[in-house]
């Protein structure tokens, strides 16, 4: 049985795109035939609303699978479109499995049963580097980082760059940074062009060729619970996010090619 394709959507800081990239590729890849699982680890739980609703609060979760070692609650949203729900309790997280052995492989461990029913397993991540990023990066083999144009972006990732090479090191030996990718990019803005100079000049070939284009449908989509693929295929913001995701899946066909 095949194993599934399990990368995690990681970022440094808030707001850069991280559930709206989960969300998008999960449509993109279900619409395309491949079966996949979209797991919501942010506290903050857009990724369960954008599939639930905004009211939607399942009492089973994550955070229960976490704590009580249950099965993951996995429900249907579309054909070949699954999500495991998040729980605001995500935030409390640390705390609650502090004490547990082998905490930082719990996610791992509940992944196990279901990696040969998809053939991707997507995790959104939350902005702290806590435990439940950890457990992302010790399940996952690629981590795909969205970077939003500002000032300090390439130095703020340094931060989860040492967290990925301390998990690399002992926890996850196959897991990598595969993709950095520029979101709410404007061309017109010259921070902007001097960003994304300065990312290629830094991580090379790991930053895609598709940047993600600041446009309304990437904010309107979410506040009517949609992808924005659904929400509007021929927008800018579906047109890049389909043109991302083939850069993604391309880097690492290539890199599974050369292992």
């Amino acid at each position: 049985m095949t194993k599934s394709n399990i990368i995690c959507i990681a970022s440094h800081k808030g707001g850069v795109g991280k559930t709206t990239t989960a969300v998008t590729f999960g449509s993109i890849l279900s619409r395309n035939g491949e079966r996949t699982l979209l797991v919501d680890l942010d506290s903050q739980r857009n990724l369960t609303s954008t599939f639930l609703g905004t009211g939607a609060k399942p009492k089973e979760n994550i955070y229960n699978a976490f704590c009580n070692k249950s099965e993951l609650p996995i429900i249907n949203v579309r054909d070949r479109l699954d999500i495991v729900p998040s729980s605001i309790d995500m935030g409390a997280l640390d705390t609650a499995i502090a004490s547990r052995l082998q905490r930082e492989s719990i996610l791992k461990t509940l992944l196990e049963p279901f990696t040969g029913s998809y053939d991707w397993i997507i995790l959104d991540c939350p902005s702290q580097m806590g435990l439940a990023t950890v457990n992302a990066f010790t399940a996952s083999m690629s981590i795909i980082v969205p970077i939003s144009c500002d000032a300090y972006a390439a130095e703020g990732l340094i931060q989860l760059i040492d967290l990925a090479n301390i998990v690399s090191s002992g926890l996850n030996p196959l897991l990598d940074i595969d993709a950095i990718f520029i979101t709410r990019f404007h061309m017109r803005r010259k921070l902007d062009r001097l960003v994304e100079h300065d990312l290629r000049e830094r991580f090379g070939d790991l930053v895609m060729p598709t940047k993600i284009r600041e446009n309304a449908t990437v904010v309107q989509a979410p506040v009517l619970s949609k992808d924005i693929y659904t929400y509007d295929p021929k927008s800018n913001g579906a047109i890049d996010y389909i043109s991302l995701l083939k850069d993604v899946k391309g880097r690492l066909e290539r890199i599974k090619h050369h292992e």
